[in-house]
């Protein structure tokens, strides 16, 4: 075998350091399980490092036996680069990525082609805010916007407006164990925040998504996800 070669060992050595100082970088797999009436989800979203952010797998599995698989590229402020999603129950394949100014949705629905065009301009692409707003709750800072593709309701296959707004620090009660955690709600910006909002809590130590509480859908029952297992390898 040859000598390690001093550029790895260099890289390894920025790895180690990373893993000490954004616990996301060493995350193996996260678990969250959604319950919105008799509706179940297991949710399990993989992430690895891919310069010059990360990759992420979601596979969100339900009871009906159906699943949803979407794939992200992020930069390292975690907002989004690139985006897969597919749900062949529904008949949909999407991708949507940075081209030139604008962010290209493509893919196929029900037998229609899509092709859309957003202007990249303005708030951030977050498609996957709840591990994309880490870097926020981090920050302490008390409100943002960022902008997100709906793949269902009245916002499917539109780029919509967000604004997350810090509520505060609180204790939750997660698995058997209080955690001190910070306290975000989302809502639709503008005049359409009457029409949707979610409660989200993220633990304070880390920025990691613990837990969700909202409605999914107009007239729906109360939706409440929680993470319920996470495994760490400093080695990925």
């Amino acid at each position: 075998m040859k000598p390690m070669n001093r550029f790895l060992r260099s890289g390894l050595a920025a790895v180690f350091l990373f893993c000490l100082l954004s616990p996301l970088l060493c995350a193996d797999t996260l678990t969250y399980n959604e319950a919105e009436g008799d509706l179940r989800v297991t949710h399990t979203i993989s992430i690895a490092p891919a310069s010059p952010g990360y990759r992420i797998e979601l596979e969100s599995r339900y009871n009906d036996g159906h699943a949803v698989r979407q794939t992200f590229r992020t930069a390292a402020d975690l907002s989004t680069a690139a985006w897969t999603f597919s749900d062949p129950g529904r008949q949909m394949e999407l991708a949507a990525g940075f081209r030139g100014g604008e962010i290209v949705l493509s893919g196929s629905f029900r037998g229609s082609r899509v092709d859309k065009r957003f202007d990249a301009s303005g708030p951030p692409w977050n498609q996957l805010f709840q591990i994309g707003l880490q870097p926020f709750v981090l920050a302490g800072g008390s409100s943002r916007q960022f902008r997100s593709i709906g793949t269902q309701g009245p916002g499917e296959l539109k780029i919509g407006k967000f604004t997350v707004t810090r509520s505060g620090q609180e204790k939750i009660s997660l698995a058997g164990k209080d955690l001190a955690a910070v306290h975000l709600r989302i809502s639709l910006s503008g005049l359409l925040s009457i029409f949707w909002h979610g409660d989200y809590w993220y633990r304070q130590a880390d920025g990691r998504f613990l837990r969700y509480r909202g409605k999914n859908r107009s007239g729906g029952p109360e939706a409440v996800s929680e993470l319920v297992q996470e495994k760490a390898d400093a080695a990925q």
